[in-house]
């Protein structure tokens, strides 16, 4: 699960587990429960329609990468074929127009990769945030004094009884609940324009790779 995706769901219970301290305190009956939140956003209504969404935005923004690596790489080799016969002079300008492509490259796919991360806890908040609506109505309607996650990095539960497991009753109440709507592609932001590159001695492009599209999974 990417990281950006577990800090989400590390919102989804922390804030049930407040009145505990209080209420052993007190001498009230503590009654608890749990959940995988990985599971509950795995089968949450409406995370294939978002998945499927961001997977048809990431293959269009590697298409744009790709198109732009073959750019810059037939420039690279259109200049290693021609610079024998270049003047010194002509080949400073070449190298320096290869330069600026790949800063162009390189600040274009950068721009890109936290696109496609913004862009995939876009689709999914609409699902995280109607998880936290069932957990809370979940809670309430069980008395339930606190939910604990079984599914978050920092667990600290080495054994539980299965019995305390209320998933399937958050997934009923979800699948009972609207389906969250893919949200629309937000308008690409403009690429700054590229600083020049400092000239010299040509060779492929360094970090010339795809940019780091997150699983989704």
């Amino acid at each position: 699960m990417p990281v950006r995706v577990r800090a989400l769901l590390c919102a989804l219970v922390p804030m049930l587990l407040l009145p505990t301290l209080a209420a052993a305190q007190g001498g009230a009956i503590v009654k608890v429960a749990y959940v995988d939140t990985r599971e509950l956003l795995d089968k949450a209504p409406g995370r294939t329609d978002a998945d499927a969404q961001w997977k048809k935005e990431a293959q269009a923004m590697q298409e744009q990468v790709t198109r732009m690596q073959d750019s810059l790489q037939a420039m690279i080799t259109a200049y290693q074929k021609a610079e024998a016969g270049l003047s010194p002079a002509a080949r400073e300008t070449r190298q320096k127009s290869i330069g600026d492509k790949e800063q162009e490259y390189q600040t274009r796919t950068q721009a890109l990769d936290l696109q496609a991360q913004q862009r995939q806890a876009q689709l999914l908040q609409p699902i995280i945030d109607q998880i936290k609506v069932a957990l809370e109505d979940i809670r309430k309607d069980e008395g339930l004094t606190m939910i604990l996650d079984v599914g978050s990095q920092a667990n600290p539960i080495v054994a539980i009884d299965k019995n305390l497991n209320i998933t399937d009753k958050v997934l009923v109440k979800l699948r009972a609940m609207p389906v969250p709507q893919v949200a629309a592609p937000a308008a690409p932001a403009a690429a700054k324009p590229p600083t020049a590159a400092p000239t010299g001695p040509v060779a492929a492009p360094a970090g010339a790779a795809k940019p780091k599209v997150p699983p989704v999974n």
